[in-house]
C-alpha cells in the first residue's frame, strides 16, 4: 500500500510572503509549526500529547551525536566485560557471585545500547520525513519501534533488578559476612535466572498491551512508554475567541477541560516496582555506609569484614549510576501523574536519549576502572609482604 503525500511535504513553503498574517485555523497541528511567528495559530482538535513540532526524528545535532557515542560506547564497554568475566578464573564462591551478577548487569547493559542504535539507525533512515510526510504515528506502530521498547524494558527492568539484588546481597556481606543466608553460586543462577524470566514477563505484558490498546498504552517517538505525560479529556467546543477578535468571525475549537493519566502499566512499573527497588538500594547503603563509620575503628576488626566493606564500596559506583539515572524519571513521574508539572515531548525524548541509559554506557568503565585498580593494591601489598 501506497501511503498519499503529506500536503505540507508538496508544499513546505505554503506560508511564504504571509508575514503579515494575523490568526491560522488548523486541522493540522503542524501547520502552526511553519506558520508565521506574529500569527496566532488555533487548533480546531487538540494536538496529541506526543506531537512535537521537530522536523527531523531525533531533534537536534547533539541528540544524533550523542545517541551513537551513548550506544557503541555501552556495546564495546559491556562486551569487554562479558568476555572478562566469562574466562575469568575464580576461586572463591563470593567472587563467582559477584561475577556471575556483574556478567548479567553487563548483558542487561549490553541490550541497551542495542536499542539505542536502532533509534540511531532509525534517525538516519526515517529523517526529516518525520515531519513533513507525518510518519510520527506510522513510526510508533511499527514493529520496529515495538522490538525496541520490548529490548529497552527488558534491560531497563533486568538492570534495576539486579542492582537491588546486588544491594541486598552487599548488606548481608557487610553485616553478617559468615552468615548462611548469603547468595550460594547456585543460588545466584536461581536469582539471576528467575530475574530474567520476570524483567521477560514485563516485556511482553508491555508489547501486548501497546498492541492491544495503542490508545492507553502508545509509545513514545524513542518506543518507550514511560508515565511521563498525561492525555487530554473533558473535551468541550468552546468558541475560538483568537479568530473572533483577529477577523470578527466566529469558529469553534476544541479544548480539553482536563488531564488524566495515561500508560497505567508503566505507572505500576516504572513509578511503583522501580520506585521501590531503589528505596531498598538507597535504605542498603545508607546501611553500609552506617556501618562502615560505627566498625571504621573497631579494634579486632576480621579482615574478611573489612574484605567485603571495600568490595561493596566498589559496587556502590555501579549502584550509584544506576539510581541517579532512574531517580530524576521517577520523581519527574510522580509530579507529572499529580499533574504538578507538564513535560514537552522533546523533553521527554531528551530524558530517554541522555538521562536513563547513560549508566549502561558507563557502568563497564567505572567497573573495570575500580576492578584494575584494586587489582594494583593487592599487587603493591603484596610486593611490600
Amino acid at each position: 500500500m501506497i501511503r498519499p503525500p503529506s500536503p505540507l511535504s508538496i508544499y513546505p513553503d505554503i506560508f511564504d510572503g504571509l508575514d503579515n498574517l494575523n490568526a491560522i485555523y488548523a486541522f493540522d497541528p503542524r501547520i502552526c509549526c511553519v506558520a508565521p511567528e506574529k500569527a496566532v495559530c488555533t487548533l480546531r482538535l487538540p494536538a496529541h500529547p506526543l506531537f512535537t513540532c521537530r522536523l527531523t526524528f531525533l531533534q537536534d545535532l547533539p541528540t544524533k551525536i550523542f545517541i551513537w557515542i551513548l550506544g557503541i560506547s555501552a556495546l564495546i564497554g559491556n562486551s569487554y566485560v562479558i568476555i572478562q568475566r566469562l574466562l575469568a578464573k575464580v576461586s572463591r564462591d563470593t567472587a563467582k557471585v559477584q561475577s556471575i551478577l556483574i556478567l548479567n548487569l553487563a548483558i542487561s547493559d549490553f541490550l541497551m545500547g542495542i536499542y539505542l542504535l536502532i533509534l540511531a539507525i532509525m534517525d538516519i533512515v526515517i529523517s526529516d520525513s518525520y515531519f513533513w510526510e507525518g510518519r510520527a504515528e506510522e513510526w510508533r506502530t511499527s514493529s520496529i519501534c515495538q522490538a525496541a521498547g520490548f529490548i529497552s524494558v527488558l534491560s531497563s527492568e533486568t538492570s534495576v533488578f539486579l542492582i537491588t539484588i546486588i544491594s541486598l546481597d552487599r548488606v548481608i556481606a557487610v553485616l553478617f559476612p559468615f552468615s548462611e543466608r548469603r547468595l550460594s553460586v547456585k543460588s545466584a543462577h536461581v536469582v539471576v535466572g528467575a530475574t530474567w524470566g520476570l524483567a521477560l514477563l514485563l516485556s511482553i505484558f508491555a508489547a501486548v498491551l501497546n498492541y492491544l490498546n495503542p490508545d492507553a498504552y502508545g509509545l513514545s517517538d524513542v518506543c518507550v512508554g514511560l508515565p511521563l505525560i498525561r492525555k487530554n479529556s473533558g473535551l468541550i467546543s468552546v468558541v475560538d475567541e483568537n479568530t473572533l477578535t483577529e477577523i470578527g468571525f466566529v469558529l469553534h475549537k476544541t479544548v480539553a477541560a482536563a488531564s488524566e493519566s495515561t500508560w497505567l502499566f508503566s505507572i505500576v512499573l516504572f513509578l511503583g516496582v522501580n520506585f521501590f527497588c531503589f528505596s531498598v538500594v538507597l535504605i542498603a547503603y545508607i546501611i553500609i555506609f552506617i556501618w562502615v563509620r560505627v566498625t571504621r575503628n573497631k579494634a579486632g576488626r576480621k579482615d574478611s569484614e573489612g574484605a567485603e566493606i571495600k568490595m561493596a564500596a566498589k559496587m556502590s559506583l555501579l549502584v550509584g549510576t544506576d539510581f541517579f539515572c532512574w531517580m530524576p524519571i521517577i520523581i519527574l513521574g510522580i509530579l507529572v501523574q499529580s499533574n504538578i508539572v507538564t513535560l514537552s515531548s522533546d523533553v521527554y525524548a531528551w530524558l530517554v536519549v541522555f538521562v536513563l541509559p547513560i549508566n549502561s554506557s558507563i557502568n563497564p568503565y567505572l567497573y573495570t576502572i575500580v576492578d584494575a585498580t584494586t587489582r594494583k593494591q593487592k599487587l603493591k601489598g603484596k610486593t611490600r609482604l
